[in-house]
């Protein structure tokens, strides 16, 4: 072979592995740098859809229009186009799920005949029953007792208890009037969770609860007015309450103690009367808190949300 058909011979093949490591290169350039772009959209996509699921669902059960409307305008204040999502509720309207697609332009790619690529993502929330919760109120409601959707007397001075001496008021924290009447105004600061057992508090209480309740009443400054139709988040006249059985007796015949079975969300209306011939009324709503939740559990209105996939 002539020295001149070697050197050609050589730049020939010096100019095939350039080209070979070019086209590795731009390969190498196209997977980091397209691959991040996906990545960045799939992580932005996702975080909309979760967003999006955990707000809608907690207009559930029962407003399910709202649920989905609130969702979609989440997603979309997040990030995600109307039209790159979707949101389904399951049949019991306890849960709602989100899925979002999108194209993705690529950049470098293209070179490699790869012009777009579709990401997608898939989020889920639930409503369960709230199986622990901080906030709670003192005033005890036997499971026996429970009626939903409808006024009632939370708590009353005089009447015909089912426990002589005992007039629904809680242990939560210690005991006392001003222990008592501060968990009313603010709910107790430590968690309390089903299964937990919690001493009563005997006697009539009268001046605490009014104190507690009125301070209440008087938070809730909402117009219109909240009531069981339509009452704000977070609102103060909003009770959490632990829903109960007994648990002990003393040796007098007179309840010790009880355990609680679930949690109920109470819109306090008023309180009226003093000493004997005292009311707390007002309606047990539904209503979705943050805390711990288990489908499992007793359905007594109050709920938690979990984000399951």
């Amino acid at each position: 072979m002539s020295l001149k058909n070697f050197m050609a011979s050589e730049k020939g093949t010096v100019s095939s592995l350039v080209a070979l490591l070019m086209l590795v290169l731009i390969g190498a350039l196209a997977l980091v740098t397209d691959a991040g772009l996906l990545y960045i959209n799939q992580g932005k996509m996702l975080n909309a859809i979760d967003s999006a699921v955990l707000a809608g669902v907690r207009e559930l059960p029962g407003n399910s229009e709202q649920a989905l409307e609130t969702a979609a305008h989440y997603g979309i204040i997040n990030g995600v186009a109307a039209e790159e999502a979707s949101y389904q509720l399951d049949n019991g309207q306890r849960s709602i799920t989100g899925h979002a697609e999108r194209q993705v332009e690529l950049f470098f790619a293209r070179a490699l005949g790869i012009t777009s690529k579709n990401v997608s993502v898939s989020a889920q929330a639930r409503i369960a029953p709230v199986s622990s919760t901080g906030g709670v109120v003192p005033f005890g409601v036997l499971e026996d007792d429970f009626i939903f959707g409808e006024e009632i007397v939370l708590k009353e001075g005089a009447g015909d208890q089912d426990y002589w001496g005992w007039f629904g008021a809680l242990r939560l924290g210690g005991s006392g009037a001003h222990v008592y009447r501060d968990n009313i105004k603010y709910g107790y600061s430590e968690e309390v969770s089903i299964g937990d057992i919690i001493e009563i508090e005997a006697g009539n209480m009268s001046g605490p609860t009014k104190v507690g309740v009125e301070h209440r009443i008087d938070q809730c400054d909402h117009i219109p007015r909240c009531n069981i139709d339509s009452y704000r988040e977070g609102c103060s006249r909003i009770l959490i309450l632990p829903i109960i059985n007994i648990e002990s007796i003393n040796e007098s015949g007179h309840p010790f103690s009880v355990r609680v079975k679930g949690f109920g969300a109470f819109l306090v209306e008023e309180y009226i009367g003093n000493g004997t011939e005292n009311q707390v009324r007002g309606s047990f709503v539904r209503y979705v808190i943050p805390g711990g939740s288990d489908s499992e559990a007793a359905d007594f209105g109050l709920y938690g949300v979990q984000l399951i996939e």
